[in-house]
């Protein structure tokens, strides 16, 4: 019975902590920038330069090698304008510059 006991506390430690590993995982994997190009399920975002007020092209951000990443969605995007600042989460990444990814979920943080 004891060793019945034992193992059942152990079990439910590794599924306790493995529940806690998920969760930390999942918030890895966020990247906020501001939209450049947008469509229906397809979003183009950079990272925000310091003393740069402008929104800036697709065109230029790539040509300037700014950190940048398009996301293509399962769902259309709305309420998602050029120049909003966006936190977008997701699954796959391409790191390769511009990196390329499945986003899973984009939230609007501020509109200029």
């Amino acid at each position: 019975m004891i060793r019945y006991l034992g193992f059942l506390i152990i079990l439910v430690s590794v599924v306790s902590l493995w529940g806690c590993n998920e969760e930390s995982q999942e918030e890895r994997f966020i990247m906020e920038g501001i939209v450049a190009e947008v469509s229906d399920a397809h979003v183009f975002i950079y990272e925000e330069q310091p003393g740069i007020d402008r929104i800036l092209t697709k065109e230029e951000v790539t040509s300037k090698s700014i950190q940048s990443s398009s996301f293509g969605f399962d769902e259309k995007l709305s309420d998602i304008e050029v120049g909003d600042k966006v936190k977008v989460w997701y699954d796959v990444l391409d790191t390769r510059l511009p990196g390329s990814g499945h986003g899973t979920k984009i939230e609007l943080i501020k509109r200029p």
